[in-house]
């Protein structure tokens, strides 16, 4: 029992050096929140929407299950990555100017300023203005709101801080390698062929008496290995497409024992200069320019040996 009052004050000083350990580290932590821009520590991983805007487009980019997405489709991953390293590299941004005759020339003018807001759920977390991107050194200009300092950091590429919700979705229509293609059927409305790969190398519908030109098979099946879109239909565009009546359906097996499944795309052109491009059931509806369109569009003379 004489122990006891011992035991005590040995415990109340164990409590009251955690108790100033842990303030240390807070302030300490506290410290690096902000840097020398002013602007806030932006951590990734508890943001869960990002509005990114100019007087004519807004990009509203929100978590949902750990997947972000703008709209309906999933957020292009690449550009997705190049702009948390974007954030991350304000952290060590220069001061560049803090003259605000400087200001127009650096994208801070109401026709070039970017405002790109962070948010924990409907809170706020944090704002800032990006201007112009110079391609020469890489670098994207960024300054708090009302303060006129502006600063500048590593930004490897252009549109890193896209307002075109276009820039921000996946653009790949077709991703299928070229070896892992074991036949493509053409279906127009008024015909349809199939080139298949044999022990002979490619042939015309089965027909091991007509052989293709091999080099010819290829160049076509590098386009599709990765078939870029030019563009998105918007949601009202989209609503008028009938891909039941489609100007041509194009049908990938895979070989056996690959990575690849089969694939569908349909094909509707929609004006003088677009083609709507769908890849099976996804939703997102693509274009493509009409000339890119065409090189797809193909008939089967397109593979036949030269004479």
């Amino acid at each position: 029992m004489k122990n006891k009052p011992t035991l005590i004050l040995f415990s109340i000083f164990i409590f009251i050096s955690i108790f100033f350990a842990g303030i240390k580290i807070l302030l300490s932590n506290t410290n690096q929140i902000y840097d020398e821009t002013g602007i806030i520590f932006i951590d990734p991983t508890i943001i869960n929407s990002v509005q990114i805007s100019n007087e004519q487009n807004t990009s509203s980019l929100y978590k949902r299950n750990d997947s972000w997405r703008i709209g309906k489709q999933t957020v292009f991953e690449p550009k997705l990555s190049l702009f948390w390293k974007a954030i991350a590299n304000i952290q060590k941004s220069e001061l560049m100017s803090i003259n605000p005759k400087n200001f127009e020339r650096m994208g801070f003018d109401d026709s070039n300023k970017i405002l790109v807001r962070f948010f924990i759920e409907s809170t706020l977390q944090e704002e800032f203005l990006v201007g112009k991107w110079d391609q020469d050194t890489k670098t994207c200009f960024v300054k708090k709101i009302n303060i006129d300092e502006i600063y500048g950091f590593t930004c490897p590429y252009e549109n890193i801080f896209a307002t075109d919700p276009n820039l921000w979705r996946n653009p790949i229509i077709l991703n299928f390698p070229p070896q892992n293609i074991q036949s493509i059927t053409f279906s127009y409305p008024d015909k349809e062929f199939e080139i298949n790969l044999s022990d002979q190398g490619w042939i015309l519908n089965e027909n091991p008496d007509l052989i293709l030109d091999s080099n010819k098979v290829g160049q076509y099946a590098n386009q599709t290995q990765l078939l870029l879109a030019d563009g998105f239909l918007t949601d009202e565009e989209s609503k008028e497409v009938d891909f039941n009546q489609s100007d041509a359906l194009f049908t990938f097996i895979p070989k056996p024992k690959t990575s690849s499944t089969i694939t569908r795309i349909r094909l509707k052109q929609i004006d003088s200069n677009r083609v709507a491009i769908k890849n099976g059931n996804s939703p997102i509806i693509y274009y493509l320019n009409i000339g890119n369109a065409m090189e797809l569009l193909v008939n089967e003379e397109k593979f036949l040996p030269s004479d």
